[in-house]
Protein backbone atom coordinates (compact mmCIF):
# COMPACT_ATOMS: atom_id res chain seq x y z
CA UNK A 1 0.00 0.00 0.00
CA UNK A 2 1.29 3.46 -0.89
CA UNK A 3 1.72 6.02 1.38
CA UNK A 4 -0.97 8.30 -0.31
CA UNK A 5 -3.31 4.98 -0.35
CA UNK A 6 -2.64 4.86 3.63
CA UNK A 7 -3.23 8.29 3.86
CA UNK A 8 -6.89 8.08 2.56
CA UNK A 9 -7.76 4.78 4.35
CA UNK A 10 -6.73 6.30 7.21
CA UNK A 11 -8.80 9.32 7.01
CA UNK A 12 -11.66 6.97 5.89
CA UNK A 13 -11.41 5.09 9.11
CA UNK A 14 -11.55 8.61 11.24
CA UNK A 15 -14.72 9.75 8.94
CA UNK A 16 -16.34 6.92 9.98
CA UNK A 17 -15.62 6.86 13.83
CA UNK A 18 -16.64 10.26 13.95
CA UNK A 19 -19.95 9.88 11.77
CA UNK A 20 -20.44 7.05 14.86
CA UNK A 21 -20.03 9.29 17.39
CA UNK A 22 -22.28 11.94 16.12
CA UNK A 23 -25.07 9.82 14.55
CA UNK A 24 -27.79 10.06 17.17
CA UNK A 25 -29.43 6.95 15.99
CA UNK A 26 -25.68 5.08 17.10
CA UNK A 27 -26.22 7.07 20.32
CA UNK A 28 -29.79 6.04 20.70
CA UNK A 29 -29.03 2.00 19.70
CA UNK A 30 -26.08 1.92 22.78
CA UNK A 31 -28.00 3.78 24.90
CA UNK A 32 -30.99 1.28 24.79
CA UNK A 33 -29.56 -1.88 23.79
CA UNK A 34 -26.87 -3.05 26.41
CA UNK A 35 -25.84 -6.58 24.63
CA UNK A 36 -24.81 -4.32 21.63
CA UNK A 37 -23.19 -1.98 23.77
CA UNK A 38 -20.71 -4.83 25.81
CA UNK A 39 -20.55 -6.73 22.41
CA UNK A 40 -18.71 -3.65 20.91
CA UNK A 41 -16.66 -3.18 23.73
CA UNK A 42 -15.58 -6.53 24.11
CA UNK A 43 -13.55 -6.37 20.76
CA UNK A 44 -10.94 -4.38 23.37
CA UNK A 45 -10.33 -8.33 24.11
CA UNK A 46 -9.14 -8.55 20.44
CA UNK A 47 -7.06 -5.63 20.46
CA UNK A 48 -5.50 -6.49 24.09
CA UNK A 49 -4.52 -10.07 23.05
CA UNK A 50 -2.98 -8.88 19.51
CA UNK A 51 -1.38 -5.53 20.34
CA UNK A 52 1.08 -4.46 23.80
CA UNK A 53 -0.54 -3.85 26.78
CA UNK A 54 1.11 -0.30 26.84
CA UNK A 55 -1.72 0.53 23.87
CA UNK A 56 -4.76 0.13 26.29
CA UNK A 57 -3.61 4.01 27.34
CA UNK A 58 -4.11 4.53 23.29
CA UNK A 59 -7.62 3.16 23.47
CA UNK A 60 -8.37 4.87 26.38
CA UNK A 61 -7.56 8.30 25.10
CA UNK A 62 -9.31 7.44 21.51
CA UNK A 63 -12.87 6.35 23.48
CA UNK A 64 -12.43 9.37 25.88
CA UNK A 65 -12.13 11.85 22.69
CA UNK A 66 -14.85 10.07 21.16
CA UNK A 67 -17.12 10.47 24.16
CA UNK A 68 -16.35 14.03 24.63
CA UNK A 69 -17.05 14.79 20.92
CA UNK A 70 -20.66 12.97 21.46
CA UNK A 71 -21.13 14.50 24.62
CA UNK A 72 -20.80 18.51 22.79
CA UNK A 73 -22.36 17.58 19.48
CA UNK A 74 -25.28 15.79 20.73
CA UNK A 75 -25.66 17.53 24.09
CA UNK A 76 -26.19 14.55 25.77
CA UNK A 77 -25.51 13.86 29.79
CA UNK A 78 -22.71 11.11 30.17
CA UNK A 79 -23.91 7.85 30.19
CA UNK A 80 -22.44 4.00 30.97
CA UNK A 81 -23.76 2.21 27.47
CA UNK A 82 -22.93 4.81 25.31
CA UNK A 83 -19.04 5.29 26.35
CA UNK A 84 -18.88 1.43 26.26
CA UNK A 85 -19.71 1.70 22.65
CA UNK A 86 -17.42 4.28 21.96
CA UNK A 87 -14.53 2.54 23.59
CA UNK A 88 -14.99 -0.68 21.09
CA UNK A 89 -15.36 1.58 18.15
CA UNK A 90 -11.95 3.04 19.39
CA UNK A 91 -10.80 -0.43 19.38
CA UNK A 92 -11.88 -1.46 16.23
CA UNK A 93 -10.93 1.82 14.61
CA UNK A 94 -6.89 1.48 15.96
CA UNK A 95 -6.91 -2.25 14.83
CA UNK A 96 -7.81 -0.75 10.81
CA UNK A 97 -5.15 1.98 11.53
CA UNK A 98 -2.96 -0.52 12.92
CA UNK A 99 -3.45 -2.39 9.70
CA UNK A 100 -3.24 0.01 7.73
CA UNK A 101 0.28 1.33 8.77
CA UNK A 102 1.76 -2.00 9.14
CA UNK A 103 4.68 -3.12 6.81
CA UNK A 104 4.99 -6.70 7.90
CA UNK A 105 3.11 -9.51 6.03
CA UNK A 106 2.43 -11.47 8.87
CA UNK A 107 1.27 -9.26 11.12
CA UNK A 108 -1.33 -7.26 8.35
CA UNK A 109 -2.50 -10.94 8.18
CA UNK A 110 -2.66 -11.43 12.15
CA UNK A 111 -4.85 -7.32 12.62
CA UNK A 112 -6.73 -8.31 9.27
CA UNK A 113 -8.24 -11.57 11.60
CA UNK A 114 -8.28 -9.52 14.83
CA UNK A 115 -10.37 -6.73 12.60
CA UNK A 116 -12.72 -8.02 10.36
CA UNK A 117 -13.98 -11.46 11.94
CA UNK A 118 -14.74 -8.69 15.43
CA UNK A 119 -16.82 -6.44 13.61
CA UNK A 120 -18.60 -8.76 11.43
CA UNK A 121 -19.90 -10.16 14.94
CA UNK A 122 -21.02 -6.66 16.02
CA UNK A 123 -22.21 -6.18 12.63
CA UNK A 124 -24.94 -9.28 13.31
CA UNK A 125 -25.59 -8.07 16.73
CA UNK A 126 -26.33 -4.73 15.52
CA UNK A 127 -28.94 -6.18 13.32
CA UNK A 128 -30.42 -9.02 15.32
CA UNK A 129 -33.29 -7.34 16.35
CA UNK A 130 -34.78 -7.43 12.86
CA UNK A 131 -35.36 -11.34 11.94
CA UNK A 132 -36.85 -11.52 15.93
CA UNK A 133 -39.02 -9.02 15.07
CA UNK A 134 -40.47 -10.76 11.74
CA UNK A 135 -40.81 -14.18 13.65
CA UNK A 136 -42.92 -12.09 16.12
CA UNK A 137 -45.25 -11.20 13.37
CA UNK A 138 -45.28 -14.66 11.94
CA UNK A 139 -46.06 -16.25 15.18
CA UNK A 140 -48.78 -14.48 17.29
CA UNK A 141 -48.81 -17.58 19.40
CA UNK A 142 -46.12 -19.06 21.11
CA UNK A 143 -45.61 -22.08 22.14
CA UNK A 144 -45.04 -21.31 26.08
CA UNK A 145 -47.51 -23.52 27.28
CA UNK A 146 -45.56 -26.93 26.15
CA UNK A 147 -42.58 -25.45 27.49
CA UNK A 148 -44.11 -25.10 30.54
CA UNK A 149 -45.51 -28.42 30.77
CA UNK A 150 -42.65 -29.94 30.11
CA UNK A 151 -40.64 -28.47 32.95
CA UNK A 152 -43.47 -28.76 35.25
CA UNK A 153 -43.62 -33.11 34.64
CA UNK A 154 -40.12 -33.22 36.38
CA UNK A 155 -41.79 -32.90 39.30
CA UNK A 156 -40.30 -29.56 39.80
CA UNK A 157 -40.37 -26.48 37.97
CA UNK A 158 -36.33 -25.07 37.59
CA UNK A 159 -37.06 -21.43 36.42
CA UNK A 160 -39.67 -20.70 39.36
CA UNK A 161 -36.94 -22.51 41.58
CA UNK A 162 -34.28 -20.26 40.25
CA UNK A 163 -36.58 -17.23 40.05
CA UNK A 164 -37.31 -17.36 43.64
CA UNK A 165 -33.30 -17.44 44.58
CA UNK A 166 -32.21 -14.62 42.54
CA UNK A 167 -34.97 -12.32 42.18
CA UNK A 168 -35.21 -11.41 46.07
CA UNK A 169 -31.77 -9.94 46.29
CA UNK A 170 -31.31 -7.25 44.32
CA UNK A 171 -27.46 -8.29 44.26
CA UNK A 172 -27.83 -11.46 42.80
CA UNK A 173 -30.56 -9.99 40.43
CA UNK A 174 -27.63 -7.93 39.17
CA UNK A 175 -25.17 -10.60 38.76
CA UNK A 176 -27.50 -12.88 36.86
CA UNK A 177 -28.05 -9.79 34.74
CA UNK A 178 -24.38 -9.09 34.30
CA UNK A 179 -23.84 -12.65 33.50
CA UNK A 180 -26.50 -12.54 30.94
CA UNK A 181 -25.67 -9.65 29.19
CA UNK A 182 -21.93 -10.02 29.37
CA UNK A 183 -22.11 -12.96 26.72
CA UNK A 184 -19.80 -11.50 24.30
CA UNK A 185 -16.99 -11.18 26.44
CA UNK A 186 -16.44 -15.35 27.21
CA UNK A 187 -17.26 -15.02 23.09
CA UNK A 188 -14.13 -12.58 22.21
CA UNK A 189 -11.92 -13.58 24.83
CA UNK A 190 -12.16 -17.51 23.03
CA UNK A 191 -11.41 -15.96 19.40
CA UNK A 192 -8.71 -13.69 20.95
CA UNK A 193 -6.39 -16.41 22.39
CA UNK A 194 -7.17 -18.91 19.77
CA UNK A 195 -6.13 -16.17 17.49
CA UNK A 196 -2.60 -16.04 18.81
CA UNK A 197 -2.74 -19.72 19.17
CA UNK A 198 -3.77 -20.49 16.08
CA UNK A 199 -5.19 -18.46 13.17
CA UNK A 200 -7.09 -21.70 11.62
CA UNK A 201 -8.57 -22.40 14.95
CA UNK A 202 -9.81 -18.97 15.57
CA UNK A 203 -11.82 -19.10 12.09
CA UNK A 204 -13.34 -22.04 13.09
CA UNK A 205 -14.40 -20.37 16.38
CA UNK A 206 -15.52 -17.38 14.20
CA UNK A 207 -17.78 -19.34 12.29
CA UNK A 208 -19.51 -21.25 14.90
CA UNK A 209 -20.28 -17.99 16.98
CA UNK A 210 -21.30 -15.97 14.63
CA UNK A 211 -23.65 -18.96 12.40
CA UNK A 212 -25.11 -19.96 15.94
CA UNK A 213 -27.32 -16.81 15.94
CA UNK A 214 -28.97 -17.13 12.36
CA UNK A 215 -29.43 -20.25 12.81
CA UNK A 216 -31.23 -20.07 16.36
CA UNK A 217 -33.67 -17.87 14.09
CA UNK A 218 -34.75 -21.08 11.68
CA UNK A 219 -35.53 -22.60 15.28
CA UNK A 220 -37.29 -19.81 16.89
CA UNK A 221 -39.59 -20.10 13.84
CA UNK A 222 -40.29 -23.66 13.65
CA UNK A 223 -41.14 -23.53 17.92
CA UNK A 224 -41.81 -19.79 19.07
CA UNK A 225 -41.77 -19.30 22.97
CA UNK A 226 -40.66 -16.09 24.91
CA UNK A 227 -40.26 -17.49 28.72
CA UNK A 228 -42.04 -18.27 31.77
CA UNK A 229 -41.72 -14.44 32.55
CA UNK A 230 -43.66 -13.23 29.37
CA UNK A 231 -46.23 -16.60 30.37
CA UNK A 232 -46.79 -15.93 33.41
CA UNK A 233 -46.10 -12.19 33.83
CA UNK A 234 -46.40 -10.46 37.56
CA UNK A 235 -46.93 -14.26 38.78
CA UNK A 236 -43.10 -15.26 38.10
CA UNK A 237 -41.68 -16.52 40.12
CA UNK A 238 -43.62 -16.73 43.48
CA UNK A 239 -47.16 -17.95 41.89
CA UNK A 240 -46.57 -21.38 39.56
CA UNK A 241 -49.02 -23.95 39.00
CA UNK A 242 -49.10 -26.98 41.26
CA UNK A 243 -47.51 -29.85 39.45
CA UNK A 244 -51.45 -31.62 39.31
CA UNK A 245 -52.64 -28.37 37.77
CA UNK A 246 -50.05 -28.09 35.16
CA UNK A 247 -50.60 -32.33 34.35
CA UNK A 248 -54.54 -31.04 34.05
CA UNK A 249 -53.74 -27.57 32.04
CA UNK A 250 -54.96 -27.30 28.42
CA UNK A 251 -51.51 -26.89 26.64
CA UNK A 252 -51.99 -24.55 23.48
CA UNK A 253 -50.72 -22.08 21.47
CA UNK A 254 -51.17 -18.66 23.31
CA UNK A 255 -50.99 -15.09 23.12
CA UNK A 256 -47.87 -13.81 24.79
CA UNK A 257 -45.92 -10.23 24.54
CA UNK A 258 -42.59 -10.70 23.64
CA UNK A 259 -39.73 -12.59 21.61
CA UNK A 260 -39.72 -15.35 20.43
CA UNK A 261 -36.49 -16.52 21.06
CA UNK A 262 -36.60 -18.85 23.82
CA UNK A 263 -36.55 -22.54 22.02
CA UNK A 264 -33.39 -23.28 22.18
CA UNK A 265 -31.24 -20.68 24.65
CA UNK A 266 -28.98 -19.01 22.09
CA UNK A 267 -26.98 -17.66 25.74
CA UNK A 268 -26.24 -21.04 26.89
CA UNK A 269 -25.58 -22.44 23.83
CA UNK A 270 -22.94 -19.57 22.85
CA UNK A 271 -21.62 -20.64 26.52
CA UNK A 272 -21.59 -24.47 25.93
CA UNK A 273 -19.45 -23.56 22.47
CA UNK A 274 -16.99 -20.86 24.38
CA UNK A 275 -16.28 -24.17 26.76
CA UNK A 276 -16.00 -26.55 24.00
CA UNK A 277 -13.70 -24.35 21.62
CA UNK A 278 -11.50 -23.46 24.85
CA UNK A 279 -9.17 -26.44 23.86
CA UNK A 280 -5.57 -25.81 24.14
CA UNK A 281 -5.92 -22.74 26.35
CA UNK A 282 -4.88 -21.53 29.50
CA UNK A 283 -6.57 -23.49 32.96
CA UNK A 284 -7.53 -20.00 34.10
CA UNK A 285 -9.21 -19.58 30.60
CA UNK A 286 -11.34 -22.68 31.14
CA UNK A 287 -12.48 -21.98 34.53
CA UNK A 288 -13.78 -18.30 33.83
CA UNK A 289 -15.07 -20.28 30.62
CA UNK A 290 -17.01 -23.17 33.13
CA UNK A 291 -17.91 -20.15 35.76
CA UNK A 292 -19.54 -18.11 32.79
CA UNK A 293 -21.58 -21.19 31.95
CA UNK A 294 -22.66 -21.77 35.56
CA UNK A 295 -23.42 -18.40 35.63
CA UNK A 296 -25.40 -18.22 32.31
CA UNK A 297 -27.72 -21.07 33.23
CA UNK A 298 -28.55 -19.55 36.44
CA UNK A 299 -29.21 -15.86 34.65
CA UNK A 300 -31.31 -17.12 32.05
CA UNK A 301 -33.43 -19.15 34.44
CA UNK A 302 -33.60 -17.08 37.00
CA UNK A 303 -34.97 -13.78 35.08
CA UNK A 304 -37.34 -15.86 33.41
CA UNK A 305 -36.12 -15.40 30.05
CA UNK A 306 -36.27 -19.40 29.57
CA UNK A 307 -37.25 -22.74 30.45
CA UNK A 308 -35.19 -25.47 31.91
CA UNK A 309 -35.92 -27.22 28.70
CA UNK A 310 -34.67 -24.66 26.36
CA UNK A 311 -31.25 -24.86 28.28
CA UNK A 312 -31.54 -28.92 27.72
CA UNK A 313 -31.77 -28.09 23.82
CA UNK A 314 -28.35 -25.52 23.46
CA UNK A 315 -26.72 -29.20 23.89
CA UNK A 316 -28.04 -30.74 20.47
CA UNK A 317 -27.95 -27.35 19.02
CA UNK A 318 -24.65 -26.92 19.87
CA UNK A 319 -23.34 -29.84 18.83
CA UNK A 320 -25.03 -29.90 15.52
CA UNK A 321 -23.40 -25.82 15.43
CA UNK A 322 -19.57 -27.46 16.28
CA UNK A 323 -19.80 -29.99 13.73
CA UNK A 324 -21.42 -28.06 10.58
CA UNK A 325 -18.32 -25.72 11.04
CA UNK A 326 -15.43 -28.26 11.80
CA UNK A 327 -14.58 -27.61 8.22
CA UNK A 328 -10.54 -29.69 8.95
CA UNK A 329 -12.66 -32.69 8.66
CA UNK A 330 -14.52 -33.81 5.55
CA UNK A 331 -18.54 -33.67 5.42
CA UNK A 332 -18.60 -37.88 4.90
CA UNK A 333 -16.35 -38.47 7.61
CA UNK A 334 -18.42 -40.41 10.63
CA UNK A 335 -16.25 -38.54 13.97
CA UNK A 336 -18.39 -34.87 12.06
CA UNK A 337 -21.22 -36.63 10.10
CA UNK A 338 -23.00 -38.67 13.68
CA UNK A 339 -22.36 -35.63 15.98
CA UNK A 340 -24.10 -33.34 13.09
CA UNK A 341 -26.94 -35.93 12.31
CA UNK A 342 -27.47 -36.35 16.37
CA UNK A 343 -27.61 -33.11 17.02
CA UNK A 344 -29.77 -32.47 14.56
CA UNK A 345 -32.19 -34.64 15.04
CA UNK A 346 -31.63 -34.93 19.36
CA UNK A 347 -33.20 -31.02 18.63
CA UNK A 348 -35.60 -31.84 15.83
CA UNK A 349 -37.14 -35.22 18.00
CA UNK A 350 -37.53 -32.45 21.24
CA UNK A 351 -39.80 -30.21 19.14
CA UNK A 352 -41.72 -33.00 18.19
CA UNK A 353 -42.05 -34.69 21.31
CA UNK A 354 -43.08 -30.74 23.08
CA UNK A 355 -45.59 -30.52 20.70
CA UNK A 356 -47.22 -33.46 20.26
CA UNK A 357 -45.82 -35.66 22.89
CA UNK A 358 -46.22 -34.32 26.59
CA UNK A 359 -48.35 -37.03 27.64
CA UNK A 360 -45.66 -39.54 26.95
CA UNK A 361 -43.86 -37.55 29.93
CA UNK A 362 -46.48 -37.35 31.98
CA UNK A 363 -46.31 -41.03 32.71
CA UNK A 364 -43.67 -40.81 35.59
CA UNK A 365 -41.06 -38.65 36.37
CA UNK A 366 -38.49 -41.01 35.32
CA UNK A 367 -39.60 -40.46 31.61
CA UNK A 368 -38.56 -36.90 31.57
CA UNK A 369 -35.25 -37.04 33.63
CA UNK A 370 -34.10 -40.12 31.48
CA UNK A 371 -34.77 -37.48 28.24
CA UNK A 372 -33.03 -34.81 29.96
CA UNK A 373 -29.92 -36.84 30.69
CA UNK A 374 -29.97 -39.09 27.84
CA UNK A 375 -29.25 -35.60 25.76
CA UNK A 376 -26.40 -34.35 27.72
CA UNK A 377 -24.90 -37.31 28.18
CA UNK A 378 -24.73 -38.23 24.60
CA UNK A 379 -23.49 -34.50 23.68
CA UNK A 380 -21.17 -34.54 25.52
CA UNK A 381 -19.99 -37.42 24.29
CA UNK A 382 -20.28 -36.84 20.88
CA UNK A 383 -17.94 -33.82 21.18
CA UNK A 384 -15.77 -35.42 23.17
CA UNK A 385 -15.56 -37.97 19.87
CA UNK A 386 -15.26 -34.75 17.32
CA UNK A 387 -12.98 -33.12 19.57
CA UNK A 388 -10.65 -36.25 19.71
CA UNK A 389 -10.79 -36.65 15.82
CA UNK A 390 -9.38 -32.31 14.75
CA UNK A 391 -5.80 -32.63 13.75
CA UNK A 392 -5.59 -29.37 15.56
CA UNK A 393 -7.20 -29.99 18.64
CA UNK A 394 -9.85 -28.00 18.12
Amino acid sequence: MTGRMRLAATGLVIVIVAALALNRNFYNQSAADLFFSITLASTSIVFLSVRPLVEALHVLVAATLLVLLQLAALRMLPRITPALALWGVASLALLAWRRICSGDKEERKLLHYAFLPPLLFVLLGSVGSVPLAITDRLHPKTFDMFLYNFDASMGMQPSFKAGQFVLPSRWLTRIALLFYFALPVPVMLVYAQQLVRRRSAAMIVFLGFFIAGPVAVVFYNLFPACGPIYLFGSRFPFAPLTTLQAKEMLVQPVLVSGLRNAFPSLHLAWAVLACWYAAGLSRWTKIFLLIFFAGTTLATLGLGEHYFIDLIAAFPFALMIRAACTLHTPWMDRSRLIPLLSGTLLLLGWIALLRYGLKIVWVSQLVPWTLVGGTIVSCLALNMKLQRALPDRL
